[in-house]
């Protein structure tokens, strides 16, 4: 099967580079692995903060920040993101960014789906991208989506949204500037 480029997915999981962005399949019990064409580093650790932490974080494993977590570093790197406490830091996250806190998350935010939770008032004070977002509490901040944008019945943005389509539930809110991205045009065949 390997000589046929398929392998048994139970037995495999996709890996990418930090550094060279290559990517390949490793052993699912992996912790850690070295890329096969820069030989970096790459941790599949998952991490949980749960007091004051200041070391930056690259994992392809999931990051949890508890209620007492606070993470202040320069960048977070990972492949799931469930924030309860504090982030200042700038995040890239590969999956769910998933935050139920309230207060001012400060970096840039780039993720494949940012969901805000219940319970949350949140701040964020630099610009946030993803492929999809859904809001179901307060938020203040600026929403670039390649995809979709949620707002559901208790949700409520206050800040611009720039998606290819937003959707507001009835009770949620949003206030700012709504720019809806076309569709990519079909190549003309003659």
């Amino acid at each position: 099967m390997k000589d046929l480029g398929t392998y048994r997915d139970p037995y495999f999981k996709e890996a990418e580079c930090f550094d060279c962005s290559h990517k390949f399949k490793t052993s699912r019990s992996v912790r850690t692995v070295n890329c096969p064409i820069c030989s970096a580093c790459i941790s599949f650790e998952d991490v949980e903060i749960n007091m004051n932490a200041t070391q930056p974080v690259r994992t392809r494993g999931d990051v949890i920040i508890r209620k007492r977590g606070h993470l202040v570093t320069s960048s977070l790197q990972c492949r799931n993101l469930k924030c309860f406490g504090i982030l200042e830091a700038n995040l890239e996250c590969g999956g769910d960014a998933i935050f139920r806190t309230s207060g001012t998350v400060m970096g840039e935010i780039r993720c494949r789906r940012l969901i805000v939770e219940k319970g949350s008032d949140l701040v964020f004070k630099n610009s946030i991208r993803a492929e999809e977002v859904e809001i179901h509490a307060r938020m203040i901040g600026t929403l670039f989506s390649s995809g979709s944008v949620v707002i559901r019945t208790n949700g409520a943005v206050n800040g611009d949204v720039t998606a290819r389509s937003v959707s507001i539930e009835p009770g949620g809110e949003l206030n700012g500037a709504i720019n809806i991205l076309r569709a990519k045009p079909a190549p003309v065949t003659s």
